[in-house]
């Protein structure tokens, strides 16, 4: 807008016209319009392109729920499966520990019996060489002491022989404890792994 010293070099107002006032008022009036226009049309635009993004966003969320879903479903059946073979090792391994205490106790039984019946017989052949001797009083007396002399070796022996079974069962039935229990911790080991 012009000043006042400037109307007055040029010795008139230069004051619009009401015909050329309502001109610029209309072309401000469609250029306010346009640029509401072209801000409306920018808005929606980023609008839509706010909304697919959300979209995206909400599509590849669900796609990512519906992976860890399927991942923990693995996971579980994985387990599942580690936990029943595991039970199953357990149990095998039981059952291979019983089986081999049981064939120990029945091969301690075996030379129990076998040694009980080699007593019987030794027991037999004491009282016919007894009988046989019976008419040499001092050939008797020699062999009676020889037979008792014999008797308390193989005494000593038997008593040796049985404690050496039972300390050999004892330390089979240790290891087999052992061994179970050292499977037990590897498969735990193996679980926890």
């Amino acid at each position: 807008m012009p000043t006042p010293s400037a109307n007055a070099r040029s010795g008139a107002t230069a004051q619009p016209l009401p015909l050329e006032r309502s001109t610029i008022d209309d072309r401000n009036r469609e250029e306010l319009m346009r640029a509401l226009h072209a801000t409306r049309d920018a808005l929606e635009r980023s609008l839509a392109d706010k909304e697919a993004e959300v979209q995206r966003a909400i599509t590849a969320s669900a796609d990512e729920v519906a992976q860890l879903h399927a991942t923990i479903d693995s996971l579980r059946a994985v387990l599942e499966r580690a936990e029943g073979e595991r039970e199953k090792a357990v149990a095998d391994a039981v059952q291979q520990a019983a089986t081999e205490i049981k064939d120990l106790r029945a091969a301690v039984e075996a030379l129990r019996e076998g040694l009980e019946r080699a007593e019987a017989e030794r027991d037999g052949a004491i009282q016919r060489a007894i009988l046989a001797l019976s008419e040499e009083n001092v050939q008797l007396k020699r062999a009676a002491g020889a037979l008792r002399d014999a008797m308390e070796r193989e005494h000593a022996a038997h008593a040796d022989r049985e404690l050496a079974l039972e300390r050999q069962y004892q330390s089979a039935l240790a290891q087999l404890q052992t061994t179970v229990r050292d499977l037990r911790a590897q498969l735990e080991q193996r679980d926890e792994g």
